[in-house]
């Protein structure tokens, strides 16, 4: 009889889903003994709330990320933490949901996001599943959030042995916690030629290359982004750029105006792009903002990473990781942004340094560490 796996998830950000579909596909590919369901806890939500809740979120991160800084200090606190988890947990209150955990019965729980956790616990306390529990914290700090459900993890994953360090001081017991990293399913470098792949995409003339993400699919992010591409442009550096705009048209179309208008040699555009490993093995560096995953795939990779626009609470935690550890650069102007760049395109000695910091960082265990985590919990069982 397969093993049962369950993946909750809920789409507060891309970041979260992108983790759970990591981990589904990676355990696809190591074992066919696995029944994998990957649920999204917002199609479950109750009507209008879980959407209205998602689109406040989402507007205070893009458009008030000061307020939104505030809301997440908070409840970073044991009270007021533990009062917003019951409180969400009314939006999940759904006997569809429900029954589809039940009936599924999951042998293991990996949980990619706080809701999903205190969801499975609470289910756990009621008798109603008899799961053993992974929780994925996707962020580089662990915000009260996450802690809700610690009695009932039987593993917490974190980024850093300095986090693991914070949170026994939290009262977490150590041996639940694991400093694996954000896992990201792996790509082998030898699945691409580099050096191919490099004039297919006309990177293959001595410059510097940059893989420019304009803001994880998110329409009103990517028009923050806007303002640096558009100088970037105008600059024509000595730097090649792969633009990518997601599914964001508006954005691609606008960008591509540009390029056509300053009469850019230097700028690529794509939108949704499904060749993302082959672009991170063949750039120098990369610009984004500060989300887990991406910034977590940046490290997979071994690629220095610029980071721009932040939204503030766990984006604010997550460009402090990078930038404490030496593994990028954070820029809150236009201005200071392009300098780097003028900077950089001459003298690659500070991309360098980034890089020999990235080199220790092994972030690429991860998703292998994971899997022999949960192997040993099926054995448990």
């Amino acid at each position: 009889m397969k093993k049962r796996i369950l993946i909750p998830y809920a789409t507060y950000g891309s970041g979260h889903k992108a983790i759970a579909k990591y981990i589904e596909s990676y355990f696809s590919k190591q074992s066919n003994e696995y029944e994998i369901l990957t649920v999204d806890l917002i199609n479950y939500s109750k009507p209008i709330i879980g959407i209205l809740s998602k689109k406040l979120s989402e507007n205070l991160m893009i458009k008030m990320p000061w307020i939104w800084s505030i809301l997440y200090s908070a409840f970073d606190m044991k009270i007021s933490g533990k009062i917003s988890s019951q409180l969400s947990m009314r939006m999940f209150k759904n006997k569809r949901l429900q029954q589809l955990i039940t009936d599924f019965n999951p042998d293991l729980t990996i949980s990619t996001h706080f809701y999903a956790s205190s969801l499975i616990a609470s289910y756990k306390r009621r008798k109603l599943i008899n799961t053993k529990l992974i929780t994925i914290v996707t962020d580089y700090k662990a915000h009260e959030f996450w802690l809700q459900s610690h009695k009932a993890d039987d593993y917490l994953i974190v980024c850093s042995d300095e986090e693991k360090k914070q949170l026994a001081k939290r009262g977490i017991a150590k041996e639940k916690i694991k400093e694996y990293g954000i896992p990201i399913d792996p790509v082998l470098i030898s699945t691409h030629d580099i050096e191919k792949s490099k004039k297919k995409h006309n990177l293959d003339n001595g410059n510097l290359s940059c893989l420019f993400f304009g803001g994880g699919g998110a329409k009103n992010r990517n028009s923050a982004m806007l303002p640096y591409i558009r100088k970037v442009i105008k600059m024509n550096l000595k730097i090649n750029f792969l633009f990518v705009s997601g599914h964001d048209t508006k954005t691609k179309n606008k960008v591509s105006k540009w390029v056509k208008q300053y009469n850019a040699t230097n700028i690529q555009v794509f939108g949704f792009v499904t060749n993302a490993p082959e672009l991170y093995q063949i750039v120098d560096f990369v610009v984004t903002k500060p989300g887990g995953a991406q910034s977590t795939e940046c490290l997979y990779f071994k690629k220095p990473v610029i980071l721009l626009k932040g939204s503030g609470g766990q984006e604010s935690a997550n460009h402090r990781y990078f930038t404490k550890n030496g593994y990028g650069r954070r820029f809150k102007t236009v201005y200071s942004f392009v300098k780097f760049l003028s900077h950089i395109e001459d003298d690659e000695s500070i991309l360098n340094v980034m890089k020999e910091r990235i080199l220790k960082n092994k972030s690429e265990e991860s998703m292998a560490n994971l899997y022999k985590l949960a192997e040993t919990l099926f054995l448990e069982k």
